[in-house]
């Protein structure tokens, strides 16, 4: 099985809902559109486990080899995961979106789906670039669904320009490595920059990359655009921009710092300085925020951060030669992105449950949304006790060795004070998910009805990954180790 199979499934998925579209019009049949798309992606879940290692060219015999996908153990694992979001999403909708043109919403949900699989697969920068335009637009448009109200329009022009920003940066930056080394793909790139070693041109392109690629992270502070999208999109959308938008550009950008670009001195001071930042300002801003939605935004901001300190961490520790802790971190780092990706995507369709009811985002309104709607209730407190990271939950392990990571050399001034900072975000962000969970289920609040089994299973879904991940944490961390040991070629 290989990776252009799964899109070829994308694609036609979206071109097949555009023909639902219509016949749902001519026939009055709601959802049409909704059940195919999720059937098309539920068949590229199925097939993603199926996914044998190797590169595979696009377009076979072409003059172009940029053109080209690499599987590995690690981005298969992480494909299979950012379909599975994009399921939840879906089948999340069904009930969810109540408008017309429905059509529309599952086909642009799809090709983002099949733009942010395509540059999780893509083996060289170019092709990334290109793959990333299709998420970027359609997720422009999916943000700005309900552009008939000021809020989606200004919230999609600025995650618009925000991406725009952050590809063209990086599209500059693949434009320097061309000229240096004739190609982008990435394989070919490592070969050409290992015989070259490093300069100041080699460090303005990692600063260019670490801008362009953070910039569609949401890494402080190129992350002004996330606040406005995550409350203005349709809550399916939010748990996708969060679960599975500023991570896939998180794992690019440790593919091109560890194993593509030559090491450079400052890099690791640049990110433990910029997850530093992120965290702080994500989990300070999360605490006075009034709309659920834009805390949420603030504290994947806050994660973005944790993880961004972790690459620092294996980047550090691999320049001193602890290959060991190396591997750690950035297990830490995978292990902490698929605990955010599927606990913060489910937490958003709670609370898109309580906001469908109550058809406000204020923490006012939605104040005992657990005890009025207690299935929704106790999935949220799921999401919210992996979030927080305590023990034994499964969020706990990525947080725990990414601390490692940096814990290795406490002589070292600037491990130490990202340690600090870094133990004392931990803390913040748990007390204020407490705080989430207290606000939840206090006494007051109005009479809700429960949310439909349509929405309803596939938050099921989610948590039930989460408990399982939770009681067996060691086919996750040791299954992203395998994945993480692969990517840096370590024994």
């Amino acid at each position: 099985m290989n990776p252009q199979s799964l899109l070829l499934i994308l694609a036609s998925t979206g071109v097949v809902t555009i023909v639902a579209g219509f016949l749902e019009e001519r026939f009055k049949h709601r959802n049409l559109s909704g059940y195919l798309a999720f059937a098309g992606t539920a068949l590229a879940f199925a097939l993603s486990f199926k996914l044998e290692p190797g590169t595979y060219n696009l377009a076979p015999g072409a003059p172009l080899p940029a053109a080209e996908l690499r599987v590995d153990p690690l981005s298969k694992f992480l494909g299979a995961l950012f379909l599975a979001v994009f399921l939840a999403a879906i089948a999340h909708s069904f009930s969810y979106m109540r408008e017309e043109g429905e059509s529309g919403y599952y086909t642009l949900t799809v090709l983002m789906a099949s733009g942010l699989v395509g540059a999780l697969f893509s083996n060289d920068l170019f092709t990334f670039f290109c793959f990333w335009e299709l998420a970027s637009v359609s997720g422009y448009a999916l943000v700005g669904y309900r552009w008939w109200y000021w809020e989606p329009a200004e919230a999609a022009f600025k995650y618009l320009l925000a991406c725009t920003v952050g590809a063209l940066t990086t599209l500059y930056a693949a434009s320097l490595l061309y000229g240096v080394a004739g190609t982008t793909n990435l394989d070919a790139l490592r070969t050409a920059l290992s015989q070259v070693g490093g300069s100041r041109a080699f460090a303005a392109v990692t600063a260019l990359l670490i801008v362009g690629l953070g910039t569609t992270a949401a890494v402080v502070p190129f992350h002004t655009w996330l606040p406005d999208a995550h409350p203005a999109a349709p809550s399916p959308i939010s748990a996708v921009l969060s679960g599975v938008v500023v991570n896939a550009p998180l794992y690019m950008l440790a593919r091109l710092l560890l194993t593509v670009l030559p090491r450079e001195t400052g890099v690791s001071y640049a990110l433990l300085a910029l997850g530093s930042l992120s965290s702080i300002v994500g989990n300070a801003a999360a605490l006075v925020q009034l709309d659920a939605k834009r805390f949420l935004a603030y504290s994947t901001i806050a994660n973005v951060g944790y993880m961004l300190v972790g690459l620092g961490a294996c980047y550090r520790a691999e320049a001193a030669g602890a290959a060991g802790v190396a591997v750690d971190a950035l297990t830490g780092v995978f292990v902490q992105l698929v605990n955010h990706a599927v606990s913060k995507s489910l937490l958003f369709l709670c609370v898109g449950n309580a906001v469908r009811e109550t058809g406000s985002r204020l923490f006012t309104s939605l104040e005992g949304y657990g005890r009025r709607m207690p299935a929704t209730g106790a999935l949220s407190l799921v999401a919210l006790l992996n979030l927080a990271g305590i023990p034994p939950a499964a969020g706990y392990y990525g947080k725990a060795l990414i601390t490692a990571g940096l814990a290795y050399n406490l002589q070292d001034p600037a491990a130490l004070a990202a340690l600090a900072a870094l133990e004392a975000n931990f803390a913040l962000a748990a007390g204020y998910y407490a705080y989430f969970a207290f606000r939840a289920f206090r006494e007051r609040g109005r009479a809700l009805r429960e949310a439909p089994l349509s929405m309803l299973a596939p938050e099921a879904a989610l948590a039930a990954f989460v408990a399982a991940s939770s009681v067996y944490p060691s086919l996750l961390v040791e299954g992203v180790r395998a994945g993480v040991k692969a990517l840096l070629g370590s024994p």
